[in-house]
């Protein structure tokens, strides 16, 4: 028997699945140079740009599809490809060549994509360098079409398959079937490369980055991928199997007990309503909103709408986007959060030592106004939906609140006196996920209409730990006191100055959270869709009162170990019924 392997990648989309192993691999372009007579340099052009023509047919037909299954935020890199097939440059150096080399298109073509490529490729400028990729994927398919190729396709994936690869270009993963593909993994890539982003969309469980993936793994082969942990078993020996297929009856029956608490309302045993929202990145997410209970959308992560496309979207196509998810979720709100580029999303060519306390989010957009202009004046255009609310992130001086409000009123007037309607009533908020934030919520809560406490960013800048370093992630721990003193003060804070108050971020659906949450007087909590049917659970097994004890008393610990120990001791005595408490 065949020895069991464990290759390891980086985890991009939870979830577990045992199928069988299909590598997609694409042929190979063979281009050939061949001399082409002068009396057929003519036709030799016309083939070049029938082939652009109908490569461009083929991206608008994925891009209309990916529009209709996926999202609108999501077929927007469809746009830059497009346009390249348009690009003067390239198209008239192709038929100049032609003529003046008399070779045949494919050659001259795949030659002078070659240069521009290289050319992009040693850019200083990150969006150019990555627009490579774009150039590859759309040349590709236009040297395919020059050569009477078929494209290979995952649409036929068959049923039951792990689809594995060394990289999937943006348009093909666009076309993955979730009906068929139970699991991704490929070779390349991180948590923002379009396998990954689609994987999440679709609910796919997908691993990236297993180095060395093709040499080690055969079609056919039998695997388990585990979209939690970040590894690809193969050769699973019979005990692995047994175990995951436990894993996975588990999960199915867990996931059984708790659909019902999707269409119960999230209040208290004893009758306190509590707002549990969604957090989500792209408009296709709506729907397990919806499916999974969420009264709205707390968090709308709108920096994907620049990193898909590789660049700032237009107002136009944010309008779009924002304008449709408001309808779709109302009468529920929809928290539209400015970009937070920066950090861990990369989006320039401006490289930084400590990326996380540099330039990110509110500090870029407030030094870019064009670019700030542009995305309040599509939130404001969709907000005539009357669900939209406006929340900026990393806010860390009352200057800053200052100087948006300010823009924020520039753009409101251009829009009046353009006639155009919008929500002149919109509330606008503030992420609290910096030390200097929450310490001074009692003065910024005045200023704004809602708090929405940024618990992983505020744990990571409150205890100075890096939670992506493996060196010191252990550290990282949101039941700090120094973390929970925090969270109290900005809740204590934002009601003083009557105003709600949310958290959204891993600490809001954690089971051992939510009755400390309560205690502190939380009034919205927002997560991913899927945890939100479990937070409800244990919101329901809960009393006011009684979190409002548990809550004073695990303020008083010195440490997150002590807390934790705590709060388990004290839930499992206090609310029996609630499950998932380790």
């Amino acid at each position: 028997m065949a020895k069991e392997r464990i290759l390891k990648g980086i985890a991009v989309s939870k979830g577990i699945s045992q199928g069988t192993v299909f590598v997609y691999e694409t042929k190979e372009i063979k281009v050939v140079q061949t001399p082409v007579p002068s009396m057929y340099l003519k036709g030799e052009i016309e083939r070049f740009l029938d082939a652009l023509e109908k490569t461009k047919q083929e991206l608008t037909n994925i891009k209309e599809r990916i529009n209709k299954e996926i999202g609108a935020d999501f077929a927007q890199f469809l746009d830059a490809q497009i346009l390249m097939l348009r690009d003067r440059e390239i198209i008239e150096t192709v038929k100049k060549r032609i003529k003046s080399e008399e070779m045949n298109a494919e050659y001259v073509y795949h030659r002078v994509l070659d240069e521009y490529a290289r050319k992009l490729g040693a850019s200083k400028d990150q969006y150019l360098r990555e627009r490579v990729a774009d150039i590859w994927d759309v040349g590709t398919r236009v040297l395919r079409n020059l050569l009477d190729m078929t494209h290979a396709s995952v649409i036929d994936v068959p049923k039951g398959s792990v689809l594995v690869a060394h990289d999937i270009s943006p348009s093909v993963a666009a076309l993955i079937n979730p009906d068929n593909v139970l699991g991704i993994a490929i070779e390349v890539g991180g948590r923002t490369s379009h396998t990954a982003i689609t994987a999440r969309a679709l609910e796919i469980p997908a691993v990236v980055g297993v180095e060395g993936l093709l040499a080690r793994i055969e079609n056919g082969e039998r695997v388990i991928l585990d979209g939690n942990r970040g590894i690809l078993i193969k050769n699973p020996t019979p005990g692995r199997n047994q175990f995951y297929k436990g894993e996975i009856r588990k999960e199915v029956e867990y996931q059984k007990m708790l659909s019902p608490f999707c269409e119960l309302p999230a209040k208290t045993r004893d009758g306190r309503q509590l707002d549990i929202s969604a957090n989500i990145e792209f408009f296709v997410e709506y729907t397990h909103a919806k499916k999974y209970g969420a009264m709205g959308i707390g968090l709308f992560r709108t920096e994907f709408l620049y990193l898909t496309r590789r660049g700032n979207p237009s107002e136009e196509e944010q309008f779009r986007v924002y304008n449709e998810l408001a309808k779709k979720m109302e009468p529920d709100p929809v928290i539209i959060r400015t970009y937070d580029l920066g950090g861990d999303k990369i989006f320039s060519d401006y490289h930084e030592a400590n990326p996380f306390l540099g330039w990110r989010a509110m500090r870029v957009s407030l030094d870019d106004l064009d670019f700030f202009k542009i995305q309040l004046r599509a939130i404001l255009r969709a907000s005539v939906n009357r669900n939209i609310r406006i929340m900026y992130p990393m806010i860390s001086t009352f200057e800053e609140i200052k100087k948006a409000k300010i823009i924020f009123n520039e753009v409101k007037k251009e829009l009046k006196k353009e006639k155009v309607d919008f929500d002149d009533h919109i509330q606008v908020g503030i992420m609290v996920e910096t030390p200097s934030a929450a310490l001074m919520s009692s003065h910024f809560a005045a200023h704004v209409d809602f708090f929405s406490i940024g618990s992983n960013d505020l744990t990571q800048y409150v205890l100075a730990v890096d939670r992506g370093n493996e060196r010191v992630s252990h550290l990282f721990d949101h039941f700090h006191p120094a973390v929970l003193r925090l969270i109290k003060q900005v809740i204590d804070a934002g009601h003083k100055a009557h105003i709600w108050v949310g958290l959204c971020g891993e600490l809001a659906a954690d089971p051992l959270a939510i009755p400390l949450l309560i205690g502190f007087g939380i009034d919205e909590l927002s997560m991913s869709p899927v945890a939100i049917p479990k937070a409800k659970m244990v919101l329901r097994a809960l009393t006011v009162q009684e979190c409002e004890e548990i809550a004073a008393k695990a303020l008083k610990f010195r440490g997150a170990v002590e807390v934790k120990k705590f709060l388990r001791r004290a839930i499992r005595k206090k609310f029996p019924g609630i499950e998932g408490i380790k």
